[in-house]
C-alpha cells in the first residue's frame, strides 16, 4: 500500500513537472511573440513618423505666401503699364433699350435728328427662321425695323414676336386674316381690328400703332373705319417675288433720308439680305428706326386713316 502510494506521488510530481515547463515554453513562446509585435509596432511608427515629416517638407517648400505684404509685390510684378495713345481708345457703344409699352418702347429720343433716317418694314410674318436672323442683325447694329404682323399668326410665334418687341422695333398690324380689306362691309373692318390687337395684347401687352392693308388695297370705307394711319412704303424690294439676294440688294441701291423699305420676314433670301443692307447703310451714315420714330424726327404727326408712303412731307 505504501509503495502504492509512493508511485501515485511520483507521478503526479512528474506531470507537475512536465506541466511547469510546458507552460513556461508556452510563456516563452508568447513572450517571443509580444516582442516580435511590439518591434514591429515600433517599426510602423517610425515609418509613419517619417512619411508625415516628408510630407510636412514638401508642403512647406510649396506652400504660398499669403502675407498681405507679398500680396502686393506679386500685385506690381503682374501688372502692365498702360498703353499711351494719340486718341482715347474707343468704347463700344451700348445699344439703346426703351422701356415703357407701346410708343414708349419703340421710340428712342436719343437719336440725332439731323444725320438722315431710313425705316426697315417687314410683313406677313412672325416666322421664327427668317425673323430671328433679321433680329440678330438689327441687334448687331443698334438698329430698328417695323414688322407688320398677322394676327393668326401671332400665337403660333409669339417668343419670336415677344423678342422682337422687348429690343425695341415696333410692331403693326397687317391684319388677322391677311385679306383684301377694301372688299369688307363695316363690321369686318373692326373684326379684323379687334382680333388682331386681342392677340398683340396677350404677347406684348398694347395694340398695333399702324396697319398696312394687305395688297396695299384701301377704301373710304376703311378711310373712315381704320382708327390708326394706313401705311404704304417708298421702296418696295419685291422680295417675295425674286427670292434673290441680288435682286433684294438691287432694289435697295437708291435709297435715301425718309424712306420706307418693305419687305417680307418669311423667306431665307430676304434675311440673307437684310445681312449685308443693314451695315451698308450703317456705313453710309443712316439711322435704321422704326416708322412711329421717322414720323416723330421728321416733325409728321400721323392721323388715323390717313395714308402715308415716306417720313418725307
Amino acid at each position: 500500500m505504501k509503495r502504492r502510494d509512493e508511485m501515485r506521488i511520483e507521478s503526479y510530481r512528474e506531470r507537475a513537472v512536465r506541466s511547469r515547463r510546458r507552460r513556461e515554453r508556452e510563456l516563452k513562446k508568447t513572450r517571443f511573440i509580444l516582442m516580435n509585435a511590439a518591434i514591429a509596432l515600433v517599426v510602423i511608427l517610425i515609418v509613419f513618423v517619417v512619411a508625415i515629416i516628408k510630407l510636412n517638407g514638401k508642403g512647406n517648400s510649396g506652400s504660398k505666401d499669403y502675407t498681405q505684404e507679398n500680396i502686393k509685390k506679386k500685385d506690381t510684378k503682374k501688372a502692365k503699364k498702360p498703353v499711351m495713345t494719340a486718341t482715347p481708345a474707343p468704347t463700344k457703344k451700348a445699344v439703346t433699350q426703351n422701356t415703357g409699352v407701346g410708343a414708349k418702347k419703340w421710340i428712342r429720343t436719343d437719336l440725332d435728328k439731323d444725320k438722315p433716317m431710313i425705316a426697315l418694314s417687314f410683313d406677313d410674318g412672325p416666322y421664327t427662321p427668317v425673323t430671328s436672323k433679321i433680329l440678330k442683325v438689327l441687334k448687331k447694329y443698334d438698329s430698328r425695323a417695323t414688322f407688320f404682323v398677322v394676327g393668326n399668326r401671332i400665337q403660333t410665334y409669339k417668343e419670336i414676336l415677344k423678342e422682337s418687341y422687348d429690343m425695341g422695333n415696333q410692331i403693326g398690324s397687317h391684319t388677322y386674316d391677311h385679306e383684301d380689306l377694301s372688299k369688307k362691309n363695316k363690321k369686318q373692318l373692326i373684326s379684323e381690328m379687334r382680333k388682331t390687337n386681342r392677340e398683340l395684347r396677350s404677347v406684348i401687352g398694347c395694340n398695333a400703332t399702324l396697319i398696312r392693308p394687305p395688297y396695299g388695297n384701301i377704301s373710304d370705307l376703311m378711310r373712315k373705319v381704320i382708327k390708326i394711319p394706313m401705311m404704304y412704303w417708298s421702296v418696295d424690294t419685291d422680295d417675295w417675288k425674286w427670292r434673290n439676294t441680288a435682286k433684294i440688294l438691287a432694289g435697295c441701291k437708291n435709297v435715301k433720308d425718309g424712306d420706307i423699305i418693305l419687305m417680307h420676314d418669311l423667306y431665307p433670301s430676304t434675311a440673307n439680305a437684310v445681312k449685308k443692307l443693314v451695315p451698308r447703310l450703317r456705313k453710309k451714315g443712316y439711322q435704321l428706326v422704326t416708322i412711329d420714330e421717322l414720323f416723330y424726327y421728321k416733325g409728321i404727326k400721323a392721323k388715323a386713316g390717313k395714308v402715308y408712303a415716306s417720313g418725307r412731307k
